[in-house]
């Protein structure tokens, strides 16, 4: 089974890519990998050199690939996983929707209203991440099962979003809201982040972090 892939990536849109594996004298192999949908994930660009850290699903009819950035994070999808009802697809898009320790701090924090925010999380399943997951994930946090779930490679502006993960989250669903797509208000809302932190007195509020995602849209 599949746990780990390194290659040049050959095509990526959408939250999936061919990543060629191999060499010009042993030949190319392209696995598709499908990976979460979120501008932390950005620098992977095809025919760059990517490494990821691969989930292998098995059924009777399919062979799919979920590859992260590191492996705190497939450690996080893997744990979402053992949620009754959490499948690969629903853990990929609650990796695409936050970063994994925003998620973390939800789950921790019980906030099942910011879990049920997320597209394809109702009630009843945060009640049940809450429930299931709380002592579990604090207990892999403290023993560093995570690991450090920004150490993947990023670029500058990835740093500053991770930083203001809460704020990322806050206006891409409040300008998800306004009618915007989920890959235009992820830019939108990296952009504002990006200048907000160049001001001499960068803005905590999430009201004005939309108004610069708005004015530059």
């Amino acid at each position: 089974m599949l746990s780990y892939l390194s290659g040049v990536i050959k095509e990526r849109q959408n939250g999936e890519m061919i990543l060629a594996v191999g060499s010009e004298n042993t030949g190319w192999v392209g696995y598709q990998v499908r990976t979460p949908d979120h501008p932390r994930y950005e620098p992977l660009l095809p025919n760059e050199k990517a490494e990821v850290y691969i989930y292998s699903h098995i059924r009777e009819d399919a062979f799919d690939l979920y590859g992260f950035i590191n492996a705190g994070e497939k450690n996080l999808f893997t744990t979402l996983l053992s949620v009754s009802g959490v499948g690969p697809k629903l853990g990929l898009g609650l990796l695409s929707h936050t970063d994994a320790p925003t998620l973390i701090n939800m789950i921790l924090s019980e906030d099942k209203a910011a879990l049920t925010n997320i597209s394809g999380v109702g009630k009843k399943t945060a009640e049940r991440m809450v429930l299931e997951l709380k002592d579990t994930i604090q207990k892999k946090q403290e023993q560093g099962f995570f690991g450090k779930l920004n150490s993947g490679k990023t670029t500058a502006a990835h740093s500053g979003l991770s930083a203001s993960s809460t704020l990322f989250m806050e206006a891409y669903l409040a300008l998800q809201g306004l009618g915007f797509k989920e890959f235009q208000a992820k830019q939108m809302v990296e952009q504002a982040i990006r200048k907000n932190a160049s001001l001499n007195a960068p803005s905590t509020k999430v009201e004005d972090i939309i108004k610069h995602a708005l004015q530059a849209n």
